[in-house]
């Protein structure tokens, strides 16, 4: 009587293998390209995905001690002494985290172009409250200043007449100024909270009466690709 053949691998197990491996490859490929060699970076980045093989991408399969095991095996096998101060290690994420992170770092590098609009509101001495002509100018400003896609509206505060209500702090002045301008922005004219940031500046540099009783916007937006 002939033996039934054994069954093979599922074929999405095939595949996955194959996958796992070109990746392997292509990583490996990067480090040996690369012109600065760290073998504590190297060891990090294949004990994540090693990690991530074993916990299938999910988190919370392996416990931290597991996870730091699988660190500790692959600095060994690097001939890399084990981390100095454990009780200061940084909690091990998984590489695609940090490659989030990284590409978010990046995206703020790029070039970008500025519209800058000085003097949007103007507040009474010692005050964050805005008066009556100010939100009208800045009815009159709202559609100039709205960020569209990609952009981003900065709102920077001025101040050198913190009273007691600020218990004399310039800076907590200037911000409280732009945050004001910010929420008018938000609650009357619809813009979008994401997109607008309230500043403050630390230290006047060319203090000119009314001028630091003011809030700046600049409109920040990407780089145009005419030169």
């Amino acid at each position: 009587m002939e033996e039934e053949p054994k069954k093979g691998a599922p074929a999405w197990m095939v595949s996955f293998g194959d996958m796992m491996t070109l990746i392997l490859t292509f990583f490996i490929l990067l480090v040996s390209m690369s012109k600065e060699q760290q073998y504590g970076l190297v060891a990090q980045g294949i004990g994540s995905f090693i990690i991530t093989l074993r916990s299938f991408g999910l988190p919370g399969v392996l416990s931290d001690e597991d996870r730091q095991s699988v660190f500790e095996n692959v600095r060994v096998r690097f001939n890399l002494p084990p981390e100095e101060d454990p009780e200061r290690r940084e909690a091990h994420e998984f590489a695609e985290s940090l490659e989030l992170l990284r590409a978010s770092n990046l995206e703020t590098m790029r070039p970008h172009d500025e519209l800058n609009q000085p003097a949007i509101a103007m507040f009474p001495p010692g005050s964050a409250e805005l008066t009556e002509a100010a939100e009208d100018y800045i009815d009159l400003l709202a559609s100039t200043l709205r960020p569209g896609r990609g952009q981003i509206l900065l709102l920077e505060g001025h101040a050198l007449d913190a009273g007691a209500d600020f218990n004399h702090d310039d800076r907590w002045l200037a911000l409280s100024r732009s945050l004001a301008v910010r929420a008018y922005l938000i609650e009357e004219h619809g813009f979008r909270a994401d997109r607008v940031e309230a500043r403050a500046w630390i230290a006047e540099i060319e203090p000119r009466g009314n001028s630091t009783r003011t809030v700046d916007a600049r409109l920040v937006l990407p780089a145009s690709d005419n030169p």
